[in-house]
């Protein structure tokens, strides 16, 4: 029979989804409402445009630390409503400054870097929050865990498909201000929602106890449990790996498409969106599959497909034209689907190996290196496609995804389930 306390920790996980949901969709809607913004009322060049990406990327490089520190100091939800919060007021300085036409470049970037960093601290908390939802079942944790997490990050990907394609038509129609006014509104509800959302119980450290020691309160304590934990740290490498060969393969597959193969934007768009539906399949199966399998097999499993799914890519390369077509969907069908599931995999797993009052430090390390590598993988793409034309550049793809899953297999350990 249902508790009244298992109904309250139930109703926190719908309304944190729904804050993230909703989060999610109002940042994927920003996030193309500047870009439109920035390239077509303010003008900005392809330089300047990169430094805004830059700045994006800056920002998990120097909050990730802070964040997860202050995620495990003053607890994920009130971070949380804190992050959400500034996000709110800063995407309403955007939508005043864009509908009196007084937004400046510069303001821009300043603004969106604040953005980037409220982002980090927005996520870091949504994810520690989840194992304070989940009742202390030995037996059902695994599963518990791995649920809520499947079905964040399948909001996240939902949001991403949906919200870009609504948000072109709506900039050409009414402009940037009311998008960016729509945005903050949907921040302001997940605020709201986040307000609703309690812990179900009190974060524990090893042994039951409420009070870290010195050393595990630091700032850093979380970089350095990382690198001392074996199987933690195989599977912060196998993800990262996954992230430079994806930041490769971005840098040259639109140029790869378009010009390489010849099938032009209209073709490339059309690769795009059975990526989308890949996606949205993804998003609606993750939750089952994740609470089915262990996540060391996910894990494997997916990683494994992501080397074969690239393969594909490469091979398109010399394949006739009808069978690049056939190679390319394939690709872009299960790559929307696989890559879900990987993260998923290791993310839930992450969660369930790492003590809670670690756990925000811990994320936030990881995204030094996971997030951290997505800069250099894209410079390395454009040298190496530079300098031995686009094939090399798939051939690092498809090795960066094969070592993801080479590098877990030889760092993990013994075997794990």
């Amino acid at each position: 029979m249902t508790t009244v306390s298992t109904r309250k920790a139930e109703r926190s996980q719908r309304l944190l989804l729904g804050a993230n949901a909703t989060d999610a969709a109002g940042r994927s809607l920003s996030d193309i409402t500047i870009d439109l913004l920035f390239v077509g009322a303010l003008g900005a060049t392809a330089m300047q445009m990169g430094m805004l990406n830059a700045l994006g990327s800056l920002a998990f490089v120097l909050a990730s630390i802070p964040a997860g520190h202050m995620v495990d100091k003053y607890s994920a939800f009130r971070v949380l409503r804190i992050g959400l919060g500034a996000k709110l007021f800063l995407l309403g300085c955007l939508a005043v400054l864009s509908s009196a036409d007084a937004l400046s470049i510069p303001m821009g970037m300043l603004l969106c870097a604040l953005l980037g960093i409220c982002n980090v601290f927005s996520e870091t908390s949504q994810t520690t929050a989840v194992p304070q939802l989940i009742e202390d079942d030995p037996e059902n944790r695994s599963a518990g865990i791995s649920k809520p997490i499947a079905s964040l990050s399948a909001a996240d990907q939902s949001m991403t498909v949906v919200v870009p394609a609504l948000a072109g038509t709506g900039f050409a129609l009414w402009g940037a201000p009311p998008l960016l006014s729509i945005s903050a509104a949907l921040g302001l509800l997940a605020l709201l929602m986040a307000l609703r959302v309690h812990s179900h119980r009190p974060s524990q450290g090893p042994g039951g106890t409420l009070k870290p020691s010195a050393e595990q309160g630091g700032m850093l304590a979380g970089l350095r449990y990382l690198l001392r934990h074996r199987l933690l740290l195989a599977i912060t490498v196998a993800v990262m790996f996954s992230n430079l060969g994806l930041a490769i393969g971005s840098s040259v597959e639109a140029i790869f498409i378009i010009n390489e193969l010849g099938f032009g934007e209209f073709g490339y768009g059309i690769f795009v969106s059975i990526g989308g539906i890949g996606g949205l399949i993804g998003a609606a199966v993750a939750g089952k599959l994740a609470g089915k399998f262990p996540p060391a097999t996910l894990l494997v499993y997916t990683g494994s497909l992501q080397a074969a799914l690239t393969g594909c890519v490469l091979a398109a390369a010399y394949a006739p034209e009808l069978w690049s077509m056939v190679l390319l969907g394939t690709f872009s069908l299960g790559w929307g689907i696989i890559v879900l599931l990987f993260n998923i995999a290791a993310s839930s797993w992450v969660v369930q190996i790492v003590p809670e009052h670690l756990l925000g430090r811990v994320l936030s390390a990881r995204r030094l290196f996971t997030f951290g590598v997505v800069p250099v993988g894209g410079l390395a793409g454009g040298a190496v496609a530079s300098a031995w034309g686009i094939a090399a550049g798939l051939l690092g793809w498809v090795v960066a995804a094969a070592l993801s899953v080479i590098s877990y297999l030889a760092m993990r350990g013994p075997a794990t389930r």
